[in-house]
C-alpha cells in the first residue's frame, strides 16, 4: 500500500503548511518527539523540575471574526479569539503534563485603521472570561499582561497570539516514548456541546482555517474587503466558495461564519483529572492540531497507530471536502475530523477515561490501537472514505 502525503497540496496552494516539514527541518527537530511540548531546564535551577515557555495563537481565524464584524458591525465576534489563542497553548502544554503553575501573556498585532479599540477590548475581555472559567474547572492560570501593537505596515487585519509558561515536576511529564504495541487509542470528540461551552461546537478548532475559509467563502468577501486575502494568491484558490459568512446552513445548525469561528474546545480540565487518576496508564496525550489525524506520527518510537473507528465526520469537514474536491487523505492530514485529543493508554484505562470524559459532556471512545513496527512510525486510517497510510 502506498503512503499518503502528510502535507496538503490544497493547503500549500494557499501559502500554508499543515505538516510544517520545512519549519521542522529549519529548526533541526528530529522525526519523533518525546514530549508533546518541549520542556527545557528549570530556570530556577531545580533539577527535579522542567520548564515550558510555549507560544501559539488563533491563526487566520481572526479573519473570520473580522469579516463577521464588517458584515454585522458587531465587535463581539472578536471575543472568542482569546479562547482559541489560550487553548492552543494550554492544551499543548497539558498534553506534556503541565497543568499547574501556568502563566499567560498575550500579544495582539493589528492594523489600527481597520481593527477598532472595541475589538481589542473584546479580546482582552475574552482572555479574562476564559481564565475565570478555567479556574472554576480546576485549572488555574495567572494573566501577566501583554502587548497590543499597531503594526498596519506588517499586518493586514489582526493577529492574536499568546505565550504560556509552566513549571512541571519532571516525574509528572508525559513521555510519549512509553507508547508501545498493545496500547489502545482513546479519542475525545471536538464537536457537540460540553458542560462548559455556551453553544454547540462545529469542531473546526484553530487549524486548517486558511483552507476552510477559502473553500467555503465566496469572492464577495475579497472584492469588498481586499485586506482579507494575500494579494499574491490566484483567484482560482482564494475565496472560491459559494457562501457569505452570514449564510445559515441547516446541516451546520449555524451560519458559515459561526461554524468557522467556533471556539477551540479545551481539554485541559479533563486532562488534569485524567492525569491525577490514571497517570501511569496514560502513555501519550496528543493534541490533534497541525497535521490533524497524522499529528501522532511524530510521537513515540517504532510504532504504528491504527485508527479504524473514528467519530463520524462532522458536517463542517464534509462540506469543505465536497466543495473543495479535496482528497480525503488530505482532509485527515489537515483537520482534526471530529476529535482533537487522543490518548494512547493501557487497555484497562480506556473505559475509565471514557467515563471521565462523560462527566464533562465530551463523547469519547476507542478508535484504534498501537502495534509495534520496525523503522519509521506510521499512521493508518481506515474510514468509510478509504484506507490511508502516512
Amino acid at each position: 500500500m502506498s503512503k499518503s502525503r502528510t502535507e496538503s497540496s490544497a493547503y500549500a496552494a494557499l501559502g500554508a503548511s499543515s505538516a510544517k516539514a520545512g519549519v521542522l527541518n529549519a529548526i533541526g527537530e528530529g522525526s519523533t518527539s518525546r514530549y508533546f511540548a518541549s520542556p527545557v531546564t528549570d530556570p530556577v535551577g531545580d533539577a527535579t523540575y522542567a520548564y515550558f515557555l510555549h507560544a501559539d495563537g488563533a491563526g487566520t481565524k481572526s479573519i473570520v471574526a473580522y469579516l463577521l464584524y464588517r458584515e454585522t458591525n458587531n465587535a463581539s465576534w472578536f471575543r472568542t479569539l482569546a479562547i482559541d489563542s489560550l487553548v492552543m497553548n494550554i492544551d499543548d502544554v497539558a498534553c506534556a503534563g503541565g497543568t499547574q503553575g501556568l502563566v499567560l501573556s498575550n500579544t495582539i498585532g493589528r492594523n489600527r485603521l481597520l481593527i477598532p479599540d472595541e475589538a481589542v477590548a473584546e479580546i482582552i475581555g475574552g482572555y479574562r472570561d476564559t481564565v475565570a472559567m478555567m479556574s472554576e474547572l480546576g485549572v488555574d492560570i495567572t494573566l501577566s499582561g501583554g502587548e497590543t501593537a499597531d503594526v498596519g505596515d506588517l499586518v493586514r487585519t489582526l493577529i492574536v497570539d499568546s505565550t504560556l509558561s509552566a513549571r512541571v515536576p519532571r516525574r509528572d511529564l508525559v513521555d510519549t516514548y512509553r507508547v508501545r504495541g498493545g496500547d489502545l487509542i482513546v479519542a475525545f470528540s471536538s464537536t457537540g456541546q460540553c458542560t462548559f461551552e455556551t453553544r454547540p461546537n462545529s469542531s473546526i478548532g484553530s487549524n486548517g482555517l486558511s483552507l476552510a475559509r477559502n473553500t467555503l467563502l465566496s469572492g464577495y468577501h475579497v472584492d469588498r474587503y481586499p485586506e482579507v486575502s494575500d494579494p499574491g494568491l490566484s483567484r482560482s484558490v482564494a475565496y472560491r466558495g459559494p457562501y457569505k459568512v452570514t449564510d445559515s446552513l441547516p446541516e451546520l445548525g449555524m451560519s458559515v461564519g459561526e461554524a468557522l469561528l467556533s471556539p477551540t474546545r479545551t481539554y485541559a480540565p479533563l486532562i488534569k483529572k485524567a492525569l491525577g487518576e490514571f497517570r501511569t496508564g496514560i502513555h501519550s496525550l496528543i493534541h490533534c492540531t497541525g497535521g490533524g489525524q497524522t499529528k501522532i506520527k511524530r510521537f513515540g518510537q517504532g510504532v504504528r497507530f491504527e485508527k479504524d473507528s473514528l467519530f463520524e465526520t462532522p458536517p463542517i469537514f464534509s462540506l469543505i471536502q465536497n466543495l473543495g474536491s479535496i482528497p480525503w487523505s488530505e482532509m485527515y492530514a489537515v483537520f482534526n475530523m471530529g476529535h482533537r485529543l487522543e490518548a494512547c493508554v493501557e487497555p484497562s484505562v480506556a473505559p475509565e477515561l471514557i467515563a471521565l470524559a462523560s462527566q464533562f459532556g465530551i463523547a469519547a471512545k476507542v478508535i484504534g490501537r498501537v502495534t509495534s513496527l520496525d523503522g519509521e512510525n506510521e499512521v493508518v486510517i481506515s474510514s468509510p472514505h478509504g484506507t490511508f497510510t502516512y
